[in-house]
């Protein structure tokens, strides 16, 4: 099998197991999750009887190295591919789904331990990798994340036998470590599995005391906030079905700030109790969800992203919805003094009295039980600063802010990475957003940063150095459009370039306010660095 295509099947086999999506062709349409073998029952003897010609009963009621390790229903993904890719395991998908619930049920990480690393799962682009201590960092994340080893535990013998592993599936892994000049084996098969059983070991008292705990059942009507970068807040409702033991149906009532749907539709799995797992429909766009639950089931956090970029997507915070009225979200987040602005206010029971603090006269549009809708004026002098968004008897505190000017603006993320595409191959976008700040008196004389969020800016890209320039990077790598996402070019090599090189490049990206709606006599720009460079062969569930 060629490198591409064995990326590609590796990138479809992995959601199809996990999400239960025929993802293995992109022509082949999103289908709902599969309903497998239910029970731990058929769990266990399914494992024995595919799993146990290779893995011998370990005298413990499990079979050799598959019960001295816990991991993810990400983690499990990726190592039953790895049987079927290696070692020949046949394996019907009914079956494989099984196995996999199964096992993250039963060996998997608690919410406190996979926390952490959930950036991993939620497919964050540009986000910081974990440092692993000491020499760990070097050992082991230099060729995959740092996050998909504290996804995992095991105890210090099998960090070991993994050790073992790593020598004899990457015999050239000793150079590829740089490691001639000094004993590599001697660390990596001594102090590197100790350290890690240390860090990340099987046993553990948050686990045991996860498996005590009592099942949640998400069911019921939450209501719900996130951010979309380059579209902005959204709010409504959720209302959860629960159809199997672990299995559930959602359907969406959401809305961005301007009024547009964001209506849709989920199917999803619950994995270890807390983990949602599911494939939606939100407007015209199928996404994957990564949730996961609190402890207590009165939250559901985590990211929704495009099937086909998962490097685009919005973050989600739903909270259970209660008899009470309550405030989740004010959209937008600011309002310059002296103007007019549509404002919508999401939660629920939004009855009664609104104030939105002083300066600001408010004129209700629209009031339903999970919106409010305002016309809002605010006064030519009112205060800049946070205001407390009141409705009724409820509040919300720092809820939104007035500005007379603005005095930077931060683009995020600070640094990022895009990838050329082609062929079979898709293109890795990145998606900038902006959060404009006013700096006004605070105590003992320092200055307050008041965040306002995104404002209407204008992007554009620039060479970030001489180099850059003289490449004419910027006329090569992509473009970036009005809503701040950066298309990359598609792969090379481009016979316009020096030596036929490739499409990269190295740019700044770059936000632009202009003077009325800054409130300067000037513009504001804020600026962000990024490296837009080749193509990614390998994206398995967890990097």
């Amino acid at each position: 099998m060629s490198m591409t295509s064995r990326a590609e099947n590796y990138r479809g086999w992995a959601l199809a197991a996990l999400l239960g999506v025929c993802a293995a062709s992109r022509a082949m349409p999103a289908t709902a999750v599969a309903t497998a073998t239910t029970g731990p029952a058929d769990g266990a003897r399914l494992v024995r009887t595919y799993c146990g010609a290779c893995h011998l009963p370990d005298g413990h009621g499990t079979l050799a190295r598959i019960g001295d390790e816990r991991k993810t229903p990400e983690g499990w993904v990726m190592t039953i591919f790895r049987m079927q890719n290696l070692h020949g395991l046949q394996l019907p998908a009914t079956v494989r789904d099984t196995i996999v619930r199964y096992l993250a049920d039963t060996q998997g990480l608690a919410p406190s331990e996979a926390a952490p690393a959930r950036y991993a799962l939620e497919r964050r682009p540009n986000v910081p990798d974990l440092r692993l201590p000491g020499d760990l960092q070097r050992m082991c994340a230099r060729c995959h994340s740092a996050a998909r080893i504290a996804l995992e535990r095991r105890d210090t013998a099998d960090w070991l036998k993994n050790a073992n592993w790593h020598l004899a599936e990457f015999p050239t892994i000793e150079y590829q470590e740089g490691a001639r000049d000094r004993h590599w084996w001697r660390e990596a098969s001594t102090t590197v599995p100790a350290e890690l059983g240390r860090l990340f070991p099987l046993h553990t008292a948050a686990w045991a005391a996860w498996q005590r705990h009592a099942p949640i059942d998400l069911a019921g009507r939450w209501l719900v906030r996130g951010d979309e970068p380059g579209r902005g807040a959204y709010g409504g409702t959720a209302e959860i079905r629960r159809i199997a033991a672990d299995e559930y149906r959602a359907t969406y009532h959401l809305r961005f700030a301007d009024g547009k749907p964001l209506d849709g539709h989920s199917h999803a799995i619950v994995y270890t109790g807390y983990e949602w797992r599911g494939t939606a429909t939100l407007g015209d766009r199928a996404v994957h969800e990564v949730f996961a639950a609190s402890p207590g089931g009165r939250q559901l956090t985590g990211r929704w992203f495009l099937a086909d970029h998962a490097e685009i997507g919005a973050d989600w915070h739903a909270v259970r919805a209660g008899r009470g009225p309550r405030i989740v979200l004010v959209s937008p987040r600011a309002i310059r003094a002296g103007t007019s602005a549509r404002v919508t206010i999401f939660g629920d029971h939004l009855g009664g009295t609104v104030d939105l603090g002083a300066g600001l006269r408010v004129h209700v549009i629209h009031r339903g039980r999970a919106s409010l809708v305002l016309q809002v004026d605010a006064a030519p002098h009112a205060a800049p600063g946070y205001r407390t968004a009141r409705v009724g008897a409820t509040s919300a505190a720092d809820a939104l802010a007035v500005y007379d000017r603005v005095d930077r603006l931060d683009v995020t993320p600070a640094f990022a990475i895009a990838r050329l595409g082609g062929g079979k191959i898709d293109p890795v976008d990145a998606q900038f957003s902006v959060d404009a700040i006013e700096e006004v008196p605070g105590s003992a004389g320092k200055p307050q940063a008041v965040h306002l969020g995104a404002l209407p800016v204008a992007w554009s890209i620039a060479p970030f150095d001489a180099q850059a320039a003289h490449d004419r990077d910027v006329d090569f790598a992509g473009r970036i459009d009005s809503r701040g996402r950066f298309l990359p070019a598609g792969a090379g090599p481009n016979p316009q370039r020096k030596f036929h090189a490739d499409n990269t490049g190295n740019l700044d990206v770059i936000a632009t306010l202009a003077p009325g709606d800054a409130g300067r006599a000037t513009p504001v720009t804020g600026k962000a660095h990024l490296v837009v460079t080749v193509q990614r062969w390998n994206t398995p569930p967890i990097y």
